[in-house]
């Protein structure tokens, strides 16, 4: 007699993300310094464009304020213009 063991994987939970855009104008230290003030959240994808100048970052989870991520990341230089959704 043979036990097969059957594993069922869990189900999968539909998690919440903020996707954030900004026009970037500057790049020398720019990932480093946007790295270093989104070290609380629950970054999933931090991506520069050069061709398009354009930053994008994926947090994941709720729970958080997402117009004061935007404050914060409008406020280093060489950032312009962030949205979310």
């Amino acid at each position: 007699m043979t036990a097969v063991a059957e594993y069922a994987a869990p189900a999968l939970v539909d998690r919440v993300q903020t996707v954030f855009t900004a026009e970037v104008v500057e790049t020398r230290g720019l990932l480093a310094r946007i790295a270093v003030l989104l070290n609380p959240y629950d970054v999933r994808e931090l991506s520069l464009c050069l061709d398009r100048g354009e930053l994008r970052i994926v947090v994941e989870g709720n729970g958080f304020d997402v117009g004061r991520v935007a404050a914060r990341l409008d406020k280093i230089v060489g950032v312009l213009d962030v949205t979310y959704s």
